[in-house]
């Protein structure tokens, strides 16, 4: 019987990579497999509904425009039947075992609202999906040389990499590639904030989890494999501008996290 988990996908131009993600769901086992997939098109133009369309137990959504993220995924939370919702990227593989393993993992944490498996490249490296809030420091770290100090190399470690590996584990912040959504995180924390078109808004909705008293857990059993794709140069601009304008809509909200004054969730609380 399959489970009571809606899995939800965003899409924009991502004709070359949804497929695989789909392929993945279909062959998993019903007992671990969802009840149902949604496909929020965001006005794509190269062929993304004709790759989706007609597949079993998968549905579509195109949207007039592009409606960023936070817009679409909510629009396909609201068309969910799911108790559970998984929002996945296109670029994801889910691999066996993994949505069952979420589910037990949610069903036997009840102030958990948000869950995240592990993330593996194609190569088999793990990928950091379970992180700190970040800071401007931390950011900064990330995109100069300093980051390649060794105190900066530590500090970015303690910061990318702060889960243990071997265990669930309570966490700050799960990159949105792949976040589950309880029932009680829904009725709770809510869904994606719409403020943000892309980029932070999965930092925000693990930070409104936290402040409310909510879980956000790191369940490294459960993997999936991602593959992102590569930015075009003349995309690149582009993707950098929403990251900066995101950047500053969650900072403005929440100027604490800008220069650290908060602890790590698991050892404190939210930035304030």
């Amino acid at each position: 019987m399959p489970l009571d988990l809606s899995v939800i996908v965003t899409t924009y131009n991502s004709a070359g990579v949804v497929g695989g993600l789909l392929d993945s769901i279909a062959a998993l086992e019903d007992e671990g497999a969802p009840s149902e997939v949604i496909v929020v098109d965001n006005a794509s133009s190269d062929g993304t509904i004709a790759e989706v369309e007609g597949r079993r137990g998968v549905s579509v959504l195109p949207q007039g425009r592009n409606l960023g993220l936070s817009r679409a995924n909510n629009a396909g939370a609201s068309a969910s039947s799911g108790a559970h919702l998984l929002f996945l990227n296109p670029d994801v593989r889910v691999r066996s075992g993994a949505l069952a393993t979420l589910m037990d993992a949610a069903e036997s944490s009840p102030r958990a609202a948000l869950l995240g498996p592990a993330m593996y490249d194609s190569r088999g490296s793990l990928q950091s999906t379970a992180r700190t809030f970040p800071t401007l420091l931390d950011i900064a770290l990330r995109r100069t040389p300093l980051g390649r100090s060794a105190w900066g190399a530590g500090r970015l470690g303690r910061h990318l990499f702060p889960a243990d590996d071997s265990s669930t584990t309570r966490v700050d912040w799960l990159v949105g590639a792949a976040m589950w959504l309880t029932p009680a995180g829904r009725s709770s924390v809510g869904l994606m904030s719409e403020r943000f078109f892309l980029y932070f808004e999965d930092v925000e909705w693990c930070w409104r989890a936290a402040s409310r008293g909510m879980d956000v857990l790191y369940v490294p059993s459960a993997s999936m494999e991602h593959v992102p794709r590569r930015e075009s140069a003349s995309g690149a601009g582009r993707v950098l501008w929403h990251h900066l304008v995101s950047m500053v809509k969650f900072y403005r909200m929440h100027p604490g996290c800008s220069v650290g004054l908060f602890g790590n969730v698991r050892k404190g609380g939210p930035c304030r």
